[in-house]
This record gives C-alpha cells, sequence and structure tokens, in this order.
C-alpha cells in the first residue's frame, strides 16, 4: 500500500552516483541545438551547466542551491550547484526539469530564459527551513497528496486534478470540481474519529465524498511514505513545466520544503476509506443548523458510526 519510492532516481542521479571526479562535466539531452551538462565543480559541488551565447541578467542564489554566471573564450555559462548533498535526489529531478523544459528550444537566448524561469519556480521549495512542518501538517499533507496521486491523477487527469486542488486556502474543500467535492483526513493508526475543523470542510449544497487515510508512524529505517519522497514522485508524473509550476506553487503555499529533516518521518498506510457525504444524508454540521452569531464550529464524527455512508475504494 506504500507508493513506489524513490522514482525519482532518474538518468541523471545514475550519472552523479558514478562519483566523477571534480571538474568533469559530461553532456545531457538529445537536443543538438542546447549545450547541457551535469558534473561536478571546483569544489566538487554536483552542478548542471548551461553553456552558451546569452544576455545574463542576475539571478540570486538560493540557500542551497548556488548560482554562477561567468565568460570561458567565447561562450557563457549558467551553474547551478548544489550546497547540501543531503538534497541530491530532489537536485537530480531539477535538473531533470531543467533538461525537459529545453528540449524543444533552438537558441541560446530562449534557452537560458526558460532555465532562468524553471529556477525561480523551483528556488521556493529549495529553502530548508528545519522542518517547519507539525507532525500533524505532514500527516494532512501526505494525505492529500496520496489522494491526488492515486485517485485523482488516473481519474481526472493532470491538469484538472492539479487545478482542483484547494485544501491549501482553508476555507474551501480539499479538491472541488463542478459536481463534487473531497474533502481528505489523515489520522494515526487507532483513532476512532476524525476531527472536522470548520463548517466549510463538509457543509455543502452539492454532494461530495469524505476520504480518510490512517498513517501508522515507524522508524526512519522503514521503507515507507516520506513526504519529500511523495512529493517527487507526483513531481517525475506531471507531464510538462506548466503542470511542475502550478504543483510547485500549491506546495509553496503550503510552507513545504526539501527539508531533510522530513525524512525522518516515516509512515505506514493502513488504511484509507471513503464515505460519501450526500446534501440530506451524513452526519454533519451545516451552517443552517447554528445561530448566525456562532463565527467557528469544531467537531469530531466517529467513523464506526458512518459505516453506511462508506464507497467501493477499488
Amino acid at each position: 500500500m506504500n507508493p513506489r519510492r524513490l522514482t525519482m532516481k532518474n538518468d541523471i542521479y545514475k550519472i552523479f552516483s558514478e562519483d566523477f571526479p571534480s571538474r568533469h562535466f559530461v553532456r545531457i539531452g538529445e537536443n543538438k541545438h542546447i549545450s547541457l551538462y551535469i558534473g561536478r565543480d571546483d569544489d566538487a559541488r554536483y552542478s548542471f551547466d548551461f553553456r552558451g551565447n546569452f544576455k545574463p541578467s542576475r539571478i540570486p542564489s538560493s540557500d542551497v542551491i548556488e548560482v554562477e554566471q561567468y565568460k570561458n573564450d567565447t561562450e557563457l555559462t549558467l551553474r547551478f550547484s548544489l550546497d547540501n548533498g543531503e538534497l541530491l535526489e530532489y537536485f537530480c529531478i531539477f535538473c531533470q526539469d531543467l533538461l525537459e523544459s529545453t528540449k524543444a528550444i533552438i537558441d541560446d537566448e530562449t534557452a537560458y530564459k526558460t532555465l532562468r524561469a524553471r529556477y525561480f519556480s523551483w528556488r521556493q521549495l529549495f529553502k530548508p527551513d528545519k522542518g517547519k512542518l507539525t507532525e500533524t501538517e505532514i500527516m494532512g499533507l501526505i494525505g492529500e497528496l496520496l489522494f491526488l496521486q492515486s485517485r485523482l491523477l488516473p481519474e481526472k487527469g493532470i491538469d484538472m486534478a492539479i487545478e482542483s486542488w484547494t485544501g491549501i486556502e482553508k476555507a474551501h474543500k480539499d479538491f472541488s470540481f463542478d459536481d463534487a467535492w473531497y474533502e481528505i483526513k489523515t489520522i494515526n493508526f487507532g483513532k476512532e474519529s476524525v476531527r472536522i475543523s470548520s463548517l466549510e470542510q463538509l457543509d455543502s449544497d452539492v454532494d461530495g465524498h469524505l476520504a480518510v487515510y490512517t498513517l501508522e508512524k515507524m522508524s526512519p529505517s522503514f521503507n515507507g511514505i516520506r513526504l519529500n519522497e511523495l512529493v517527487t514522485c507526483i513531481i517525475s508524473q506531471l507531464e510538462n513545466a506548466t503542470q511542475r509550476e502550478l504543483f510547485m506553487d500549491k506546495l509553496n503555499l503550503y510552507g513545504f520544503d526539501f527539508s531533510p529533516e522530513y525524512d525522518q518521518w516515516v509512515f505506514s498506510l493502513r488504511d484509507f476509506s471513503l464515505y460519501s457525504v450526500a446534501v440530506n444524508d451524513f452526519p454533519r454540521i451545516s451552517r443552517m443548523m447554528i445561530p448566525e452569531a456562532v463565527t467557528k464550529v469544531t467537531y469530531e464524527i466517529m467513523l464506526n458510526e458512518i459505516q453506511q455512508y462508506k464507497e467501493p475504494t477499488n
């Protein structure tokens, strides 16, 4: 029941794993018009190079990726170097995104502008803040990402699935469509209820669904679900830069970044249940039930009391 592990270990990761020496680079990609390289810089850091003729503009480094631009003989080089080796697997996906974003480009200036734009999109996720998400927030985000990956991407298609993700905005359902919505809850193994933290989560004049993931916290050595890996797995499934940028924008609103600390939080997926929340047939509290002076309501639903609303999950 766990998502496949380390799909981010792409061809670029395999090349970096060969552990070649400093100042050694190899050309990558099949686009003969654009010169892209990966290797190690003078300080033995993993690096991605674009070499060509372009008009450079200012690109600030991030907390973990140093950006350098310099001229060598007749061509310019744009280099991204990884300062934190713990993030190599995620840096490889960043490099893969840079490679794919230029595969149809035939001139250096357009390639440079594209690579610059892609870096700024990724930069927001390469700002490790020592794991500022709490355990509850990590579990909640894992639940939403599991639902996006396993249910919505194959059923709704990539564009519609990502656009429907509105849980970050708090006042909306986690996923909303014209004719349905989904609210995702993630609970610890052994817990018998789910907490509904606002009226808006289940109140609607359109039929919807309540999805409940049950996770068990495991030791860091367990081959289970890790937030960073799940994020990267989904990124690797996206087909173009526009989809990846929208997905990363929403992750950024969540406060997510590729903090190595998140790899210490490992979970086993113990159960998944889906419940039908019909407008007139589900135990919930709606706005019309409470006085206007009441502005916030939270409550809990016992799972063993809503078994009759369960839907097939296969």
